[in-house]
């Protein structure tokens, strides 16, 4: 057996070698304490900014003189590191003709780089520092067609230490360091689970034809390859150590055959729902017994009163918090556009058969919770008042004022009478296919491993609308009830806790 110093010394004469050439298989850097990869088969032209090179942070030590703490050598070797476990091969300098051609091109700027420290004099004292990082990164196809853009803000805290004899402050370079590589950690994430990225690598394999290759043919929805993607979300992710939400409460329903033979079954429907309440146990934090999984013949209508007006409210604590996930069929009143769900026994032609959302939404009013959180992976079912024609816009909004000010977030999956993607190739609705993503790690924007409920907004509004437009060109498009922006009470609410 190799002796572990040998095995790091060949490593690193590896490496060293590799380097010259200017092309870096990503593999290399396994077995060097680096993070996993995500290793997508493209290679790509590595591009950092003079901003990004030449960094430096500007501070004032124990002696109140002006100093420059360089980054530009950190940046440049944690990007490089970083980057190198998204892709198979990276190019660390420009393409020359004994390169090869690189697939694509990945840029990263420094837009933000600022410390927040302020020592007022030369004395033995511990000072809390902030060091934040802000970054604007992007894979451009060797077509030139940008595939992911993005601006990214991190920060790191700590404690700095003077003595009060020297001007020098201690501890500012490891802070620095975190700082640089929780922004390499993140921009990593984000190339590493774009999809459109992953669609590139796929389509540069030749697994299926591009757009390009067929003249006048529509572009092929990418999620028509979920079945081979669907095995990564599957895996349901390891909770972090310790990591519990004692006052939250989650379910889970999926409905996806009928008694009524005439009312279409919703692929996935019940494994969608059985996954997702996985989740809500691990990167939610939801202990199993407050977890409930509802699913196709054991969901008839009175299941689901007995779960959302019985069983969850003795559930719940005060100020705690409630997830629910919905996926299967609804129908919306043509004259009112109320919505109601469908149960095991729902068929459209009975009204007493169906679940309506307003009633769910009053079972949550009721709660004496701090906040409900409400996903629906709906498929619209026509009205048989009115056929195939398209009656009033849904009403998704609750009506209950004890659900106002943020207390209900509702993330849906479709916005009007759109009909909902599936296909046999998956295993998941592809609405909930990137909800999962996202609570698994992808929506995790800052790499501070918290997901965030509008980060999780943020990584749909960038991941779904290409991947979900069709051949005759309408797209299914979610939609948030409130509408979420960075301004509202919600945004920053975690949900999810991640490695």
């Amino acid at each position: 057996m190799v002796p572990p110093m040998t095995r790091f010394a060949v490593a690193m004469v590896l490496l060293a070698g590799l380097a010259g050439c200017g092309e870096l298989p990503s593999r290399s850097y396994v077995g060097l304490g680096s993070a996993e990869g995500y290793w997508i088969p493209l290679t790509v032209s590595l591009r950092l900014d003079p901003t990004v090179t030449e960094a430096g942070l500007d501070y004032t030590d124990s002696c109140l003189q002006r100093r420059t703490l360089p980054l530009g050598d950190r940046l440049k070797d944690s990007l490089t590191r970083g980057i190198g476990l998204v892709f198979e091969r990276v190019q660390a300098t420009a393409p020359t003709s004994t390169n090869a051609t690189a697939d694509g091109v990945v840029a990263v700027s420094l837009e933000l780089k600022e410390l927040d420290l302020f020592i007022p004099r030369k004395e033995s004292k511990s000072y809390a520092a902030t060091v934040t990082l802000g970054a604007s990164f992007s894979y451009v196809d060797s077509d030139g067609s940008v595939l992911y853009s993005k601006k990214l803000r991190t920060e790191a805290k700590g404690q700095v230490e003077t003595d009060g004899r020297e001007c020098d402050v201690r501890g500012l370079a490891a802070l620095a360091q975190q700082a640089v590589a929780t922004l390499a950690q993140g921009i990593k994430k984000h190339l590493g689970t774009s999809m459109k990225i992953q669609q590139a690598a796929e389509e540069r394999k030749g697994s299926r034809p591009t757009a390009k290759a067929i003249a006048g043919s529509p572009q092929v929805p990418p999620f028509q390859d979920l079945k081979a993607r669907s095995f990564d979300v599957d895996q349901i992710p390891e909770g972090v150590h310790g990591y519990e939400q004692r006052k939250a409460v989650g379910i889970a329903i999926g409905v996806g055959t009928f008694r009524d033979p005439d009312v279409p079954a919703v692929e996935f429907a019940a494994h969608d729902a059985t996954v997702m309440a996985g989740y809500f146990r691990t990167v939610g934090g939801i202990p199993s017994q407050r977890l409930k999984v509802v699913t196709d013949e054991h969901a008839l209508k009175e299941d689901l009163a007995e779960v959302l007006e019985d069983w969850l409210p003795r559930q719940v604590a005060s100020s705690g918090s409630v997830l629910v996930y919905f996926s299967g069929r609804a129908v919306v009143d043509p004259s009112t556009g109320a919505v109601s769900l469908f149960p095991h026994e729902g068929t459209p032609a009975s009204s007493s058969r169906l679940f309506s959302l307003r009633r769910m939404h009053t079972a949550l009013a009721r709660l004496p919770i701090q906040r409900a959180v409400l996903f629906l992976d709906l498929a619209l079912t026509d009205h048989p008042a009115y056929g195939a024609q398209i009656g009033r816009t849904p009403v998704w909004l609750a009506q209950d004022p004890a659900l106002r000010d943020g207390k209900l977030v509702q993330i849906i999956g479709v916005s009007k009478h759109q009909r909902l993607h599936q296909t046999e190739a998956g295993q998941h609705g592809p609405f909930t296919y990137y909800l999962l993503r996202g609570l698994g790690g992808a929506a995790d924007e800052d790499g501070n491993g918290v997901v965030a409920i509008g980060e999780l907004v943020d990584y749909l509004r960038a991941e779904m609308p290409e991947p979900l437009n069709v051949k005759n060109g309408s797209a299914q498009e979610f939609i948030t009830i409130p509408m979420l922006t960075p301004e509202a009470k919600a945004w920053g609410i975690p949900i999810a806790r991640v490695k």
